[in-house]
């Protein structure tokens, strides 16, 4: 299953839309979208407006890939729970966000290989088959902080 979130904020039916698209042209996967306060109602795929909070982490476990906008929350609970998300930032210039922020911090998680990012007229169907082999890698999805920064940490504690 493939989870498609939007975040709890801001509606964004361009991906809404390219999910929906995608759902039609692939009916044997299921895809299952949090959809938000967006105008474009899924035909393809199923959907919910929002989710509970023990919702949204069983729609993670149960998914094999997260497509999802570029906020961090999204990017952090797919990584903890072990799951390749490819992220779709919201562009300021289509008036998705007030800011490119999210244009940002997909640039700032790029070389994770745990993450995909896709650019605004990327191939989906390719991005998502990309990412959908990214299940899995341990490397990438460790939720311990590096050593280095830890004890960067301790130092600056130590110091007070």
């Amino acid at each position: 299953m493939i989870f498609v979130t939007v975040g709890s904020m801001l509606p964004f039916d361009r991906l809404i839309r390219t999910m929906d698209a995608w759902s039609a042209r692939h009916p044997e996967v299921e895809v299952h979208a949090q959809i938000g306060e967006g105008a474009f109602a899924p035909r393809h795929m199923k959907w919910d407006r929002m989710l509970t909070g023990t919702q949204f982490k069983a729609m993670v476990a149960a998914s094999e890939l997260i497509v999802a906008h570029a906020g961090t929350g999204s990017v952090f609970t797919a990584l903890e729970a072990r799951k390749p998300i490819l992220l779709v930032p919201r562009y300021a210039s289509l008036k998705e966000h007030t800011t490119d922020h999210q244009l940002h911090t997909a640039n700032w998680l790029r070389n994770i290989s745990a993450i995909a990012i896709a650019e605004l007229n990327d191939n989906i169907d390719q991005k998502i088959e990309e990412t959908r082999l990214r299940q899995g890698n341990a490397e990438t999805f460790s939720t311990a902080a590096p050593s280095s920064f830890l004890e960067k940490i301790r130092q600056a504690v130590s110091a007070k």
